[in-house]
């Protein structure tokens, strides 16, 4: 039973397809543990604030953390620096501190983000 030229076609497009989902799945597997050691870090850094998160794909991802009307930072997260498989978990924490995330977050005015990551 050979293949003719259209079944081809559809078995390369299938066979993409998997390769393409599969490929999704291992860049959310890779965003998500760099979310998570955002978290991990903003928690560590703003005791007793409350964080919260909001997503603007492509382009960011945005974090606040809040303790009182008067004391409230954030950070919007460029989105290829979540997704760039060079930006593995660990380097992801190592450049938070040596970034000094957490105190350029301060230094920024009420109600302005700092912007971190590559654009």
């Amino acid at each position: 039973m050979g293949l003719n030229a259209c079944n081809m076609t559809k078995l390369r497009r299938l066979w993409r397809s998997e390769r393409l989902d599969r490929m999704s799945n291992e860049n959310k597997a890779d965003i998500e543990a760099n979310l998570e050691v955002i978290r991990e870090y903003l928690v560590g850094q703003f005791k007793g604030f409350e964080i919260t998160e909001k997503q603007d794909r492509p382009r960011s991802y945005s974090f606040t953390v809040t303790k009182s009307s008067d004391e409230r930072y954030q950070v919007k997260v460029s989105w290829p620096q979540l997704s760039d498989h060079s930006h593995t978990p660990e380097s992801t924490k190592r450049r938070l501190v040596t970034d000094d995330v957490a105190g350029r977050m301060k230094g920024q005015s009420q109600g302005e983000y700092f912007s971190w990551g590559k654009r």
